[in-house]
């Protein structure tokens, strides 16, 4: 389950990084995942792109 929580964490992240942007500023949960996704690998960073891509392309909503 916490793998699952820490890939919805970086979805999250993306999204709210798309948010702020625009001017909206962060929560903290928010503030939080942007974090985490920022202390990933640079190999990481690219693999949770891709897989979001992928979530993206296959999700119906």
């Amino acid at each position: 389950m916490a793998k699952s929580y820490g890939v919805a964490g970086v979805v999250v992240s993306f999204l709210a990084r798309r948010v702020f942007l625009r001017g909206r500023r962060l929560s903290s949960d928010e503030l939080e995942l942007l974090a985490q996704y920022r202390a990933l690998t640079e190999n990481d960073q690219v693999a949770m792109r891709y897989l979001i891509g992928a979530m993206k392309s296959v999700s119906r909503f």
